[in-house]
């Protein structure tokens, strides 16, 4: 995201969509469908109120996953986006399943690529940004508190605690990825995919 934030020209307009509580930059418009402290719109993502071709950068993480209409969602993107835009797109491929409110869907690299092809975003950057050793380390965490899960307050107490122990045990591991960004095949177990895409100039 801070690649993409250097590329923004001065002045840039910049959305930041799904942005829950975070604002990236003091000049980012936040845009979320609840009123966080920092929230510059609050708005449905599928239906933006916004003008056509308004905005020099759009962000979008972590969010395709979660909305109902992901061709809703990424043609707003496309439409809101003056010609010569960027539209930055983070979302999970072998992440375990997480609603808020829902969760949807998954993408590999290739995937996002193509879906934002459809819309006449072209393709500057993608790959993984969430590696392969997260993606294990998180089945495992997972994994170790469903042993113990239960209908009980105490299995669910156990179940919880075994989470946080191996959360803090494994942990460390994750810098293992920065070794293993560099291999040819670490996209097929990534964690998280991007892709940066521009819409093409009129």
């Amino acid at each position: 995201m801070e690649a993409v934030l250097k590329r923004a020209p001065a002045g840039a307009r910049i959305i930041d969509l799904g942005a829950g509580g975070r604002q990236i930059s003091p000049n980012v418009i936040c845009v979320d469908f609840i009123p966080f402290p920092h929230t510059g719109l609050v708005a449905d993502v599928q239906r933006l109120p916004l003008k056509d071709g308004s905005a020099d950068v759009v962000f979008a993480t972590g969010l395709l996953e979660h909305v109902d209409d992901d061709k809703a969602l990424l043609s707003e993107i496309a439409r809101i986006l003056k010609p010569g835009g960027i539209a930055h797109i983070e979302l999970p491929f072998l992440q375990q399943y997480h609603q808020d409110p829902i969760d949807c869907r998954r993408l590999t690299v290739e995937g996002l690529e193509r879906e934002m092809k459809r819309y006449g975003l072209e393709t500057v950057k993608a790959g993984f940004h969430i590696g392969p050793t997260v993606t294990i380390l998180t089945l495992l965490t997972y994994y170790g508190a469903l042993l113990f899960e239960g209908k009980s307050k105490v299995s669910r107490a156990i179940s919880t605690g075994v989470f946080f122990l191996l959360s803090a045990l494994f942990y460390p591991f994750k810098y293992l990825d920065r070794f293993l960004k560099g291999k040819r095949s670490a996209h097929r177990l990534a964690f998280g995919v991007f892709c940066t895409s521009r819409k093409a100039p009129v």
